[in-house]
């Protein structure tokens, strides 16, 4: 049987699975005082934050994107011959 006392191991974040859970564990392992202290702070980083995130997914995204047309086709050209392809190996012959 374990007789260690869980509060006074070190508290540690490996075990989190995703950056929610990692934040709230970090906030709940501050003191009352330093948490009051960190809420307007945190408050204008969210809205920085939120408000880049607006603006970022209310840019128009040009098209086609610079890296469009970056690779060299491939010969010879099959959606020229499709039809004809797809004829010969479904075996029906025009």
């Amino acid at each position: 049987m374990d007789k260690r006392d869980p509060t006074l191991e070190a508290p540690t974040l490996s075990d989190m699975t995703t950056p929610r859970e990692e934040l709230h564990a970090m906030i709940d392992e501050l003191p009352d005082d330093a948490a009051a202290e960190l809420v307007p702070d945190m408050r204008a980083i969210l809205r920085h934050r939120m408000a880049m995130r607006r603006r970022t997914s209310a840019e128009s995204h040009p098209w086609p994107p610079s890296w469009f047309g970056a690779a060299a086709g491939s010969s010879p050209d099959i959606a020229s011959r499709s039809e004809e392809i797809l004829r010969e190996e479904l075996g029906r012959r025009s």
